[in-house]
């Protein structure tokens, strides 16, 4: 997209609202971190065992399950932006619970109530950005995705520690207070105008969102975006068409693949265990500082990778990303191989815990855990994509809460660093994932990244050779 001809800071402005959705998600999943020690405490009004505090914080992910799968039945119907609204209802309801609970129960059900919330968001807000982006800057925007995750996180881990535990729900619930009063101002996808035949109003969301100088140059893109459409509902998408093309096998394999490689990384079951790890060494720096610390690293990564990630390209990102991320993860189950298995005295080396801690997290926030939630939006066509993006993440709210419940049963059987280890090890092996099957969408329109998918980027090139020919005979 030539930018002489359109501006692009709508768009921007579009992303950023639209985001902030995942920054109240951000906020419930931060809450865990400095409210739990308290509800355990002698001083909460509602304890709660280990056990107890354990469900409060699975529910979570559990609750995003039937959110994933609520979006799919919203998003083509109700459309991309009046669903993404509907995310706010779920995740606003669950701060409201949260501050009137006087039981565990309570507790419980405002953290499935806010999973659903986070499980409508992650799949329509990735499938709103895809669509309104120019091919140019949507990796940057894809980018807000993760980076307002970790603005979430990052505002409940500061205030907490500082504020009563009510005080810190109703700091959060202005979140979703402020995404509706912006987001409900944006337009809604041309995309899926076109997909019920609003031609005009699709004209009118692109021009908003472009804000074209030449109205050719209007006519032409939501053209070719029409024909996109047109070819992408053929066929009416539903959970077998992701298996009727090359190019829908391909995209699930990659994303599937994708959200493999980030989960058994370890990114849930650390960042649940932050704090816990961090109060494990004997770093002079206090565990809730630390974890602060960490949070402003991470969102200054978020930023970075919404630089880089259109600059380096989406591959070569991923790549470097796993590996360094494989690096810090040995690192990190060697020293507790040290300190456990050895029982060497590792007095005055905790630093070595908390640096590769703070590596991992920094190196997975730069590429792999925006990007594979990112590519989603890029890889599948108009017809598939919500049941896609829908069955995507259920697998990696699955694996997720797998891999959290699986650390704590194998750092309790085998050693911690065994559970390191099989995060190092997942790491590299996804690095070879990475460099072997996921392609570059880096600069590409969706029906081009289409068009690769299914292999008919090589067919095009002989077409326009033979055509070419032709006109010289």
């Amino acid at each position: 997209m030539d930018e002489a001809r359109t501006k692009q800071w709508p768009q921007y402005l579009a992303a950023i609202t639209a985001t902030i959705s995942l920054a109240i998600t951000g906020s419930h999943i931060g809450w865990t971190s400095p409210s739990l020690p308290f509800l355990k405490s002698s001083d909460s009004h509602v304890p709660l065992n280990s056990d107890e505090a354990s469900w409060v914080a699975s529910f979570y992910l559990l609750g995003s399950v039937p959110g994933n799968i609520l979006a799919v039945f919203l998003v083509d119907r109700y459309g991309r932006k009046h669903s993404l609204l509907a995310s706010g209802v779920p995740l606003f309801a669950g701060w409201l619970l949260i501050i009137f609970a006087t039981n565990p129960y309570v507790l419980y059900a405002s953290r499935f109530t806010s999973g659903i919330g986070q499980g409508i968001a992650y799949v329509v807000c990735p499938m709103y950005i895809g669509e309104i982006a120019d091919a140019n800057i949507r990796g940057a925007l894809g980018s807000f995705i993760k980076m307002m995750v970790t603005f979430g996180e990052l505002y409940a881990r500061a205030i907490g520690p500082f504020v009563r535990y009510e005080i810190l729900a109703y700091s959060c619930g202005i979140i979703p207070i402020i995404f509706f009063l912006t987001f409900i101002w944006m337009p809604e996808s041309p995309y899926f105008y076109l997909m019920h035949e609003r031609r005009e109003k699709a004209k009118e969301s692109l021009a908003q969102l472009r804000l074209y100088t030449s109205n050719d140059d209007l006519e032409g893109d939501l053209e070719e975006m029409n024909d996109v459409v047109i070819q992408d509902l053929s066929n009416r998408g539903n959970a077998w068409q992701l298996f009727s093309t090359p190019g829908n096998r391909r995209a699930v394999v990659i994303s599937f693949g994708l959200q493999l490689v980030l989960q058994f990384s370890g990114i849930c079951a650390i960042e649940s265990y932050t704090q816990e790890i961090f109060e494990g060494s004997d770093s002079p720096i206090p565990s809730a500082i630390a974890v602060i610390i960490l949070g402003v690293f991470q969102l200054a990564a978020g930023v970075a990778a919404a630089v880089l990630v259109d600059k380096m390209g989406r591959r070569p990102l991923l790549l470097l990303t796993s590996i360094a991320a494989g690096t810090t993860l040995a690192v990190t189950g060697t020293y507790y191989f040290m300190k456990y298995a050895i029982e060497l005295d590792m007095t005055g080396t905790g630093w070595v815990l908390d640096i590769s801690v703070m590596m991992y997290e920094l190196t997975i926030a730069l590429g792999l855990s925006p990007l594979a939630y990112m590519m989603l939006g890029e890889l599948f066509p108009t017809n598939v994509k919500g049941v896609a993006v829908m069955l995507a993440n259920v697998w990696a709210s699955s694996l997720a809460f797998f891999v959290s419940k699986m650390y704590q049963v194998i750092a309790d059987a085998f050693g911690v660093y065994v559970s390191f280890w099989w995060f190092s090890i997942s790491s590299f092996i996804g690095a070879i994932f990475i460099a072997f099957v996921v392609p570059e969408t880096k600069g590409k329109s969706l029906s081009q990244i289409q068009d690769e998918l299914n292999g008919k980027k090589g067919e095009k090139k002989r077409k326009i050779t033979e055509v070419s020919v032709i006109g010289v005979v």
